[in-house]
């Protein structure tokens, strides 16, 4: 965007959806925020109120965390840059310290004051860095099978079990049609094809994979695409470990883990372990998809935090 200041964001507001076909149906508006380097950020905001909750990965969770939205409660999901609905900027400009300069700019072209976040899987370990970072915005935050605060707790903890339980002669074979060229005119199907292969791995009941949205419709997501936003955004963080500053944390987390999630629950535990102000949530038959195989526990639980209580069934880690 020439002639744009670097220095501060555009909000380009797409549309905004007037005329709720009931009394009941809560406002709504999509749009884009435009970074410093162009980079189109989409976002969701469903609901009005002083209370904000801030949730990244809209292609996965807007409707599947459609359930904590409450009177005086404004939901905003957003796609971190490179996916979803966002753009794809300069892969040598992904990295960890982006993302949380993206959701800053994010909070400030909305005029968000204080929020409280929510991050599943890689994303629950960059809001509890957001929030080291910027403590002063973050009121709360949720973790829902968070990637561990500390690189050297997933090696201990023998990696991600995930890859265990698929089958790795199908990916091979349906890796080897790709290269030869069998996906090239649509490498969507080949996205699908491969998350046939890999999604239902996150789950204790595998049948309840149909649930996750596609995510093949955005051309992010194609393997294309992603597999080099990953190691780009992965590389960035090196042995990473959070530990020691989480400690400096007074914000309530409530760290909600599915027991049978690849993402060892060893690493959930060292998110609350030893923090008087954090609370463990552990959920089972559930994996890395909890809201989606427990929501009759789940969602009730994070409403009670988000609203100021701690569930009844959280509990605090001893050291």
């Amino acid at each position: 965007m020439r002639g744009v200041c670097p220095a501060r964001l555009l909000l380009t507001v797409v549309f905004v959806l007037a005329g709720c076909r009931s009394s009941d149906e809560l406002p709504t508006q999509q749009g884009f925020v435009t970074t410093a380097d162009s980079v189109r950020l989409y976002y969701r905001s469903v609901g009005r109120g002083d209370t904000v909750v801030v949730i990244p990965m809209a292609m996965y969770l807007e409707d599947a965390l459609a359930p904590l939205a409450a009177p005086g409660r404004r939901l905003v999901f957003y796609d971190p840059r490179h996916r979803g609905r966002s753009s794809r900027g300069e892969l040598s400009r992904v990295s960890l310290d982006r993302q949380i300069e993206d959701l800053e700019r994010l909070r400030a072209e909305l005029g968000i004051e204080r929020m409280a976040l929510l991050g599943w899987s890689g994303l629950g370990m960059e809001m509890a860095v957001y929030a080291i970072r910027h403590p002063d915005r973050v009121t709360r935050l949720v973790q829902v099978g968070a990637v561990p605060p500390a690189a050297r707790i997933m090696q201990q903890a023998g990696g991600d079990r995930r890859d265990d339980r698929i089958d790795r002669a199908a990916i091979a074979a349906l890796d080897r049609r790709n290269e030869a060229g069998e996906f090239a005119a649509d490498p969507a199907a080949f996205c699908r094809a491969r998350g046939l292969l890999t999604v239902p791995a996150n789950f204790a009941n595998s049948s309840l994979a149909a649930r996750v949205p596609d995510p093949c419709r955005y051309e992010n997501e194609w393997p294309v695409h992603l597999w080099p936003y990953f190691e780009a955004l992965l590389g960035s963080m090196g042995e990473f470990d959070w530990l020691d500053e989480i400690g400096a944390l007074d914000i309530p987390r409530l760290v909600v883990h599915g027991r049978e999630d690849g993402i060892p629950l060893a690493g959930a535990r060292a998110w609350a372990a030893g923090f008087p102000n954090a609370r463990l949530l552990v959920l089972s038959p559930a994996g890395h998809f909890p809201f989606l195989e427990q929501p009759d526990t789940f969602f009730p639980a994070v409403n009670r935090f988000l609203s100021g209580d701690w569930p009844a069934a959280a509990e605090q880690v001893m050291r």
